[in-house]
């Protein structure tokens, strides 16, 4: 086989480990390693985890990798920090969680397949290559690193953003060259936490409900209680940082080939939580509920929600985006305040 193949290594991971607690240590690069898979899902294949490192294929040889991989860098530092706000634990391990990064190595050559164990290996010359030039000479911890052979299919304006940097091993010279991702980090680290300012919103409402804030919040948030009121076959529920809501996912499957992902980017529990929202012809859509107790055993809950369209259809698609979200969340909202009515009185 030819194509891509896709080094994707933690870097200071090893002084890491060494100066921290290790339970955590290790919790949390399982959950960046999962972090970095989920993001490479659908487009490059995991073939073999080394352990603090992905070794990658695709067939795809284009600018679009490079893509994913700015993707993912994302992602990965965006539950760096996410982390690093959801933890309390005073731990070396989450203390200094910010000091770790992400290269990538990417070369295009001929690899095949074999199983140990009922693993899968990669073999052949150029897996070899890939290996070797995660030891390099590149001053930094976090870029990408592209050989000649990977380059060449890439447009010349992306290829010179990209710093000549050859090496050079027992097995022969490397022409590379590499381009720095720590803009891409300050960029992801300065991003404000989002919310959905009402002011500006497409949509506004308010929902009382027969409960606590706290009793709303467990309704929104639990996956289980979610699965009902949204009444779908199935949630699947990706925790967030730490095992905490900020970052969490829940994939919400309608049918075959038909999901909406509700992606939560702030919370401050039980009184307000952010989600991103990828609907189905829609997009993606933001949505910010703030909750208020009304006495004893009411919750007023305030909700914005703010969507993106342009062009000469965006009236169109405002109007009929608008028109289905309205339709979901009056259904949503009834079953929800009929659950917490339903538990409050089995209770008596």
């Amino acid at each position: 086989m030819e194509g891509l193949l896709v080094m994707a290594d933690i870097s200071g991971y090893t002084a890491f480990v060494a100066g921290t607690e290790q339970d955590h240590s290790q919790e949390i690069l399982a959950e960046l390693m999962e972090a970095i898979s989920r993001s490479f899902g659908g487009k490059l294949t995991v073939d073999q985890v080394e352990g603090d490192a992905l070794c990658c294929t695709t067939d795809r040889t284009d600018v679009g990798v490079t893509d994913w991989l700015r993707e993912t860098y994302r992602v990965f530092h965006r539950r760096l920090r996410d982390i690093r706000s959801a933890t309390t634990c005073p731990c070396r391990a989450c203390a200094t969680v910010q000091d770790l990064g992400l290269k990538f190595v990417v070369h295009r050559g001929s690899f095949s397949r074999y199983e140990v164990a009922g693993r899968v290996q990669l073999h052949g010359n150029d897996v070899n290559l890939v290996h070797r030039l995660l030891k390099n000479t590149v001053p930094g911890h976090e870029y990408l690193l592209a050989t000649a052979a990977a380059l060449a299919a890439w447009p010349e304006s992306l290829r010179a953003e990209f710093v000549s940097a050859p090496q050079r091993y027992d097995l022969g010279p490397v022409d590379a060259s590499y381009l720095d991702l720590r803009p891409v980090r300050d960029a992801v680290w300065s991003e404000e936490t989002p919310t959905v300012d009402p002011a500006t919103a497409k949509i506004r409402s308010t929902m009382r409900y027969p409960g606590t804030p706290e009793e709303v919040f467990t309704y929104f948030t639990d996956p289980k209680l979610r699965q009902i009121w949204m009444g779908v076959p199935r949630v699947d529920f990706h925790p967030g940082a730490r095992g905490s809501l900020v970052g969490a996912e829940y994939h919400c499957i309608h049918g075959p080939n038909q999901k909406t992902v509700f992606k939560v980017l702030g919370c401050k529990a039980p009184t307000e939580i952010t989600m991103q929202i990828e609907f189905p012809f829609v997009g993606t859509v933001w949505r910010t509920d703030r909750a208020e107790a009304e006495g004893p055993s009411t919750t007023r809950v305030d909700t914005a929600i703010s969507w993106k369209t342009t062009g000469i259809k965006a009236p169109v698609l405002d109007f009929m985006a608008a028109r289905m979200l309205r339709r979901y969340g009056a259904q949503y909202d009834k079953r929800v305040a009929e659950m917490i009515q339903d538990s409050a009185r089995a209770r008596v």
